[in-house]
């Protein structure tokens, strides 16, 4: 974890200006220009699909959606999403794969220097520290950054996938999966020991640094500007230690490979599918934008209706 420890200060520092960079583009941005929507066409120019970048927590100002991403809804034959919120295995799975083995602590997975710092941001967000410690490192982490962005006013209850989930379902819209549960529980625990622990640590850090508030309201602002770019970096940005680099290589970049082909694999002649996925897979090198252009559909990026 050195390299983690050691970078933090630098890397708190530029997360602030990249927040402080969206949070300044999305307020000139808000009344038009790009969506984090783009419409997929074959090579002969034939539209496909809708693909559709989401924040899984959000505010209620996220809502209503913007009038071109309802209008590629309404005009869609199906709704495919990373997973479906009403799978009955969903919660299940999660909470069979979240627990450690009986009589394990989550403290005994971690550096002595880390177990007090987890106690006291677990204090500070009312989480009883013995829930804590039957978890997993990964949904430790996640639980953490689920109160942290509850206290800073984003929940998942206002998710965009979660919405489009009941949009489809009340116009008996067909909804598909593109993963499946244990498929995305096997990304969230990978890439080691040291990885796990750094992952929890950056966690650790952020709501120590009261950062949770400017860190979600930046991405949030990000994706309302449809900013590709910087929701890379900003996903990357505490990622970006050697440490953790083998659990970003399948969170992200092996993922993106297998959601890619899942997609084209949808992308039939005569049928039009709206696909939503989560924005911080979209862009940078083996993004799904990339990955689905070189397998030769075009893509265009769509741009918000404005008086």
């Amino acid at each position: 974890m050195s390299a983690s420890v050691l970078n933090k200060g630098g890397k708190r520092a530029w997360r602030g200006l990249l927040m402080a960079a969206a949070l300044l583009w999305a307020s000139a941005a808000a009344a038009k220009g790009p969506l984090y929507l783009w419409e997929l066409s074959d090579a002969r120019g034939e539209l496909r699909a809708w693909l559709y970048g989401t924040i899984h927590v959000c505010d209620a100002a996220c809502f209503p959606l913007p009038a071109n991403v309802q209008k590629a809804l309404a005009a869609a034959d199906s709704l495919a999403l990373e997973l479906d919120p009403a799978d009955p295995l969903l919660a299940r799975r999660l909470g069979e794969a979240a627990l450690l083995p009986a009589g394990q602590q989550l403290d005994a997975l971690l550096p002595p220097a880390l177990r007090p710092r987890l106690a006291a941001v677990a204090a500070r967000l009312g989480l009883p520290g013995e829930v804590l410690q039957r978890l997993q490192p990964w949904m430790a982490g996640t639980l953490l950054t689920v109160k942290a962005a509850q206290q800073a006013g984003f929940g998942t209850e206002h998710g965009v996938d979660l919405w489009l989930a009941r949009a489809a379902r009340a116009r008996g819209l067909p909804l598909a999966a593109l993963e499946n549960v244990d498929r995305q529980i096997r990304a969230l625990a990978a890439g080691g020991a040291a990885a796990q622990r750094a992952s929890l640590a950056e966690v650790i850090g952020l709501i120590e640094d009261d950062a949770a508030p400017t860190y979600f309201a930046g991405l949030l602002a990000a994706w309302r500007a449809g900013q590709v770019e910087q929701i890379d970096r900003l996903v990357r940005e505490d990622a970006a230690s050697p440490e953790m680099a083998p659990l970003l290589a399948e969170l992200l970049d092996a993922r993106n490979h297998e959601m890619a082909e899942a997609i084209a694999a949808r992308l039939q002649p005569g049928r039009r599918a709206f696909i939503a996925v989560g924005a911080g897979h979209f862009g940078g090198a083996g993004g799904l934008l990339e990955l689905l252009a070189s397998r030769g559909f075009r893509l265009r990026q769509v741009e918000a209706e404005h008086d």
